[in-house]
């Protein structure tokens, strides 16, 4: 038995990232959350803001998490649709600029135990947002309820 432990993560939540009329959580995922440059988040908000989803027209709420891989990221772009199902569109940086990352197959890759620690306190702040009559204050009480930590 390998009782090595497996290395961890630094979840960092980076305010509120507005694109139209969609809301969204902001979160760093890094071994070294300095590791993570403005430049790079630069880049992805404007993938964001660009993309063919077209958050600039849906009046939503979601989360980014901008999870540095080695040289690269991983860019899980995640809204509610005011529902109960979390959708998602995935993009990686494979060439200097963030792509959507085409994962047309049957079964697929989802969270990685990292990225599971934001996704689970999301889901929980979520659902409480759903027992309430969901007005601009709880909405904004679902913006002010992040996560920080290692996972």
């Amino acid at each position: 038995m390998n009782s090595t432990a497996y290395p961890s993560k630094y979840a960092s939540p980076k305010g509120i990232f507005t694109v139209g009329k969609t809301r969204f959580k902001w979160y760093n995922l890094a071994e070294d959350p300095a590791a993570v440059s403005p430049q790079d988040i630069n880049n992805a908000q404007l993938c964001i803001e660009n993309a063919v989803e077209n958050f600039q027209n849906k009046e939503d709420l979601g989360f980014v998490i901008m999870h540095r891989c080695g040289e690269k990221y991983l860019l899980l772009v995640c809204t509610w649709r005011s529902e109960n199902e979390l959708w998602e569109s995935v993009y990686y940086d494979g060439s200097g600029t963030f792509e959507v990352w085409d994962r047309n197959t049957i079964h697929l890759p989802t969270y990685c135990v990292w990225e599971m620690g934001i996704v689970y306190h999301e889901s929980q702040s979520w659902k409480k947002f759903l027992g309430t009559d969901r007005t601009e204050t709880h909405q904004q009480d679902y913006l002010n309820d992040i996560f920080e930590g290692e996972v």
